[in-house]
Order: C-alpha cells, then structure tokens, then sequence
C-alpha cells in the first residue's frame, strides 16, 4: 500500500472543469466537443489528452504551489499545456517551458501551439522542439531551476527515465513533479526508482486511485503491484543521491 502526503482536501471526480478552467475558452471548447481545431480550419479527434479530474487536478496543485518556472515534457494536443498557462495566469506569476519535437505529427504541435496564441498564453510559454533528452540537459547547462515539472512524453522506461533525472536535478526542494499515464509498466518502474533511490514524497491530489485495466486479472495485478493508473505527484524532500556504489530493487 502506497501512503500519500495529503496536498489537495478536496477529491477530485468531476468530468466537467473547475469553473477556473471553463474560464478558458479555448480549453472549454476542446473538452466539450472532444475535438480541437487546425490553424487550417481543419476539425481533429482529441486522440490524446489528459483526463478532465487530472487537468483540475493539475490546476488545483499549481495554484497552491504557485511555482516560477514550470517544465512540461510532452504537449500532444496541449490540454495539459493550456491547464499549466492557465493556472500561471491565475497565479499573475511563473512561465512554462514545454519540450516536444513532435516526431511524425506535425499537425499535433501546430494544434497546441496555435491554442496558446488564441488563448492568449504566449507570454508565458516557450516552445523547445528538441527531444527531452537533447533539450532538458541544455536547460540544466543553462543553470535553469525549476518548482514544478510534468513528464508526458515518450513513454519508453528510458526516455521517462531520462526525463525524471534531469528534471530532478533541475527541482528545487519542495518542488512537485508529476507523471502522466503511471499505469504503463515503463512508467511505474521510474515511480518505483523515484521512491527508491531519491527523496520525495508521494502527494494525496484528491485523484481517487484507479486499477482499470483490460480484464479483473490484469486489475488484480495491477492492485497487488501498487500500479494505479492515475496521475501521480510527487514533492522533492531533498538534493539527496545516494552513494556511487548505492543500488536498491525497484
């Protein structure tokens, strides 16, 4: 059984946005039509997005945390994007850096980008199209620190686990870092490193804690192993690594 640091009282099962977010346009129009609009005019499925109990999670953690610099990994359509600009503008304070080449879907970035400029986030977002494993490691040359970061990108364990080290380091104390799609395998198996071999907390969201999978064997599974499918947060303790020699199972 994980135990989680309670960070948000209230729990979070709505399927409609918190009135904050509905106050976004641009993000209200994508979740009700479950569709999002090509600079070209052009209509497309919203094939890939976070769920609408993890973006008002996600705004409720950023209002709270009020972080200056934010990392996203991962834009897709950019749902969690403009869930991130809009708490900052909320905040009057911090930016977002968002790390996505887009490799094979073009038509994704032009999407995300474009509802940025029409929700009128631009002044708080920057766009790195590089991989996060060419992009993050300049950040941190560049001396970047950050409060907050949110890993959404190529979902492989070592592009995941890429993504949490240089994010890591680049996390102040007491920041929060959080991992989308946590029920894939290559995910959880970061998680697993972050609890073992770093010094974090796992945070209480207010997401009820979710086992869904294909069939109750698989969910069964899932359960005993403490890989639950929701959003995952987790609030750095400290700078702490271990020793050169140090190695733990996870």
């Amino acid at each position: 059984m994980v135990t989680r640091v309670p960070f948000i009282d209230e729990r979070i099962h709505s399927h409609e946005l918190v009135p904050e977010l509905k106050r976004n346009c641009v993000l209200e129009q994508i979740i009700e039509t479950n569709s999002v609009q090509h600079p070209s005019g052009k209509i497309l499925r919203l094939s890939s997005a976070i769920s609408v109990a993890e973006a008002n999670a996600l705004y409720r953690i950023l209002r709270k945390c009020q972080p200056e610099t934010c990392i996203e990994v991962g834009m897709a359509y950019g749902v969690s994007t403009l869930t991130i600009l809009t708490a900052l503008k909320d905040n009057g304070r911090g930016r977002l850096i968002s790390v996505d080449p887009y490799p094979g879907w073009q038509s994704g970035m032009e999407v995300a980008l474009a509802n940025v400029e029409r929700a009128g986030l631009s002044h708080l977002h920057m766009h790195i199209r590089e991989p996060s494993f060419r992009g993050l490691p300049k950040l941190l040359t560049d001396g970047l620190s950050i409060e907050f970061a949110y890993i959404d990108g190529w979902h492989s364990f070592d592009h995941v686990f890429i993504d949490f080290f240089f994010c890591d380091q680049m996390l102040k104390e007491g920041g929060i870092i959080g991992f989308d799609d946590t029920g894939w395998r290559s995910v959880f198996r970061v998680i697993q490193f972050v609890r073992t071999h770093r010094k974090y907390n796992e945070l209480d969201v207010g997401l009820p804690v979710s086992y869904r999978s294909r069939n109750r064997f698989f969910s069964l599974v899932k359960r005993l192993s403490g890989r639950c499918g929701q959003n995952r947060y987790f609030q750095k303790l400290s700078h702490w690594q271990p020793p050169f020699n140090f190695y733990a199972h996870f």
